[in-house]
């Protein structure tokens, strides 16, 4: 191998280690619990449910205390409503 090769394989190799050390260390996407839809309705009726996002039928948000949650509509026609009564 020439020293051009080398040298370009060498600062690959530390690129390659540079950008994994970066990611290591970057800001983690938080985890989400998953929970039964009935729990849910159920968290936002006792006011315990702080923000929501609705994706098709992924249903996901942050509790009053901070924890990230997701669970699935099944098609209720009353969510809406619910959410509004309770925002």
């Amino acid at each position: 191998m020439n020293d051009i090769a080398k040298n370009l394989l060498v600062w690959v190799v530390i690129a390659l280690v540079l950008m994994m050390v970066f990611n290591n260390f970057g800001p983690k996407k938080p985890t989400s619990l998953s929970i039964e839809y009935s729990q849910f309705i159920s968290d936002v009726k006792q006011g315990r449910v702080q923000k929501v996002e609705i994706e098709g039928r992924t249903i996901r948000g942050i509790t009053q205390n901070g924890e990230h949650f997701v669970t699935y509509n099944p098609g209720d026609p009353g969510l809406m409503g619910d959410l509004l009564d309770n925002n």
